[in-house]
């Protein structure tokens, strides 16, 4: 068909041939790219002077286009989808891809035999939600030391130095804490622990920096007064909030939505002029999550946030909260706080926040919630990665963010054994029970599932196959693979024997899996929805 600006409009009925010859295309690039025997793809990159060498997915997907609109359209509904997944598990484009792929090429051929393409649909959608509702249950918790080294191991095979440094910040900051990857010039890898709640806004003038050699606000057992409110000196309230406590000799952190220039001044005149310890950060209604930030200080210091000009004339001494040290930068706030009174709320406000994350579907608001869980416990590590070269330090700290996204997602959600393995041995299990729950179209859509999750290990058997060009005399079958009942167990294709999933590393995490088949779901029930396509 030619495509003009006449004719923008692909129709119905010639849309299933441009997606099944855009996934066609895809599938025998990752296939070949596919598992313990798979090969790089070399991409001729035009944005750069050297060719690209990829295995990933995610990146394989992301660099490839054809000179057809359409088909890059369903290329780049793929990358988006798939991007997530990668984000999230740190790997699983290629399976959850053939998996897709199965399901949407297969969904096609039957809903243009069949009309009621809802029906097949919502047998996808539940056999999927099924499917998910029975390896949660079959997650492996990580409850050793021992279980933890294994996993780290897994996701970061090739650097034993990375291994040692991530079992270590783990066993520092536990789970609740949170670990972040920075690089470092020269060739030194290191661990250091941060303590205290942080947030990521500095103090608002240098005119307030107690340590010029350091550029730090540094202040002992200081008083901390939160506001959302523009301060503003006419009304007094500042000056008579600040007047006791000049005679009181304690230093105070004042952090506010904004500040008029007069406010300002009068704070850094008292700074300047030693009459008295004062600090300033403003957290402007713009930025990011300003709401929650007053929300957890204020829980974290004991302060009560002065909302309102009723508040402001009403306000005690109590209303400020207390800190044992705050290290101000000019970026960057670190809060040690006197949370012995605090400790019961705290733990209840991280347990409200682990429960909003259990029911709600949104990746965004959950990330957020999961990160400020982890700023109540105060503690952050960060791993500092050096290399002798720029391109090693970039190439390590690649591959550590990589590990340690797959490896936190394991430490949450438990693991499965790798390599397929958990949705062969899943298969049985649906079946039956699509035959008791389904009937007709839903039951093939249904089936659809079943057969699709069994997609990724008959590709790395047929590898296996043409490895040797000739089959050899024992060739190991989905069937006789499904005889393996232990759930530290998986099948090795390569090694071609049971191996446990510990030992051996073929596992995945079982967020990487709810993620995947998430997407697949999704991105299924979409495509198959597709009506036109307008360029």
């Amino acid at each position: 068909m030619n495509i003009t600006r006449k004719q923008p409009i692909i129709s119905s009925n010639q849309i299933n041939f441009y997606i099944e010859e855009g996934l066609k295309r895809v599938g025998i690039l990752l296939e070949e790219t596919y598992g313990p025997s798979g090969k790089n793809l070399l991409f001729d990159s035009k944005n750069d002077i050297n060719p690209k060498l990829l295995k990933s997915g995610s990146k394989i997907i992301r660099n490839l286009r054809t000179s057809n609109p359409v088909q890059n359209l369903i290329l780049l509904m793929l990358e988006d989808s798939f991007q997530k997944v990668n984000t999230v598990s740190g790997d699983g484009t290629k399976t959850f891809f053939l998996i897709t792929s199965y399901l949407i090429l297969n969904g096609f051929k039957y809903i243009i035999q069949n009309s009621r393409g809802l029906e097949t649909k919502l047998g996808i959608t539940k056999t999927i939600n099924y499917a998910l509702t029975i390896l949660q249950d079959k997650s492996i918790p990580i409850t050793s030391r021992e279980f933890w080294k294994k996993v780290i191991r897994r996701y970061l095979p090739a650097d034993q130095k990375l291994q040692e440094i991530f079992t270590e910040a783990f066993e520092k900051i536990g789970k609740s804490g949170d670990l972040k990857i920075k690089t470092e010039t020269g060739n030194i890898t290191e661990l250091t622990i941060e303590q205290g709640m942080q947030i990521n806004r500095g103090f608002f003038s240098p005119y307030f920096i107690t340590d010029m050699e350091k550029m730090i606000v540094n202040f002992e057992n200081p008083y901390i007064l939160l506001t959302t409110q523009k301060i503003v000196i006419e009304e007094g309230h500042l000056l008579n909030l600040l007047e006791p406590i000049i005679y009181e000799k304690r230093p105070i952190l004042i952090i506010s939505s904004d500040i008029d220039e007069q406010a300002l001044s009068s704070l850094i005149l008292n700074k300047v002029n030693g009459i008295l310890d004062v600090a300033y950060i403003k957290i402007p209604e713009t930025f990011g999550s300003d709401k929650t930030i007053f929300e957890d200080l204020a829980l974290y210091t004991n302060a009560k946030v002065i909302n309102s000009l009723r508040e402001w004339k009403n306000m005690q001494r109590s209303y400020l909260g207390q800190a044992e040290k705050v290290l101000l930068t000019k970026t960057k706030s670190i809060f040690w706080a006197k949370i012995e009174s605090q400790e019961n709320l705290i733990e209840k406000k991280c347990q409200e926040l682990k429960q909003q994350i259990l029911v709600s579907d949104s990746d965004y608001e959950n990330e957020k919630r999961e990160a400020r869980r982890k700023n109540f416990s105060g503690a952050t590590a960060i791993i500092n990665i050096g290399g002798i070269t720029e391109l090693e330090t970039t190439e390590r700290r690649s591959r550590a963010e990589i590990g340690l996204v797959g490896a936190k997602a394991c430490l949450y959600e438990g693991v499965l054994p790798g390599g397929g393995f958990s949705f062969v041995h899943l298969s049985e299990e649906l079946e039956n029970w699509s035959r008791t729950n389904f009937y007709g179209d839903s039951l093939a859509g249904s089936n659809l599932v079943v057969k699709s999750l069994i997609k990724p290990i008959q590709v790395l058997l047929n590898q296996e196959i043409d490895k040797n060009r000739i089959i050899p005399k024992y060739m190991t079958s989905i069937e006789e693979i499904k005889k393996i009942k232990d759930i530290y167990s998986t099948y090795d294709i390569k090694d071609k024997k049971v191996v446990n999933i510990l030992e051996s590393g073929i596992l995945d995490s079982f967020k990487s899996i709810r993620v995947g088949l998430q997407t697949t779901m999704s991105l299924t029930y979409s495509v198959l929805s597709i009506a036109s396509i307008i360029l």
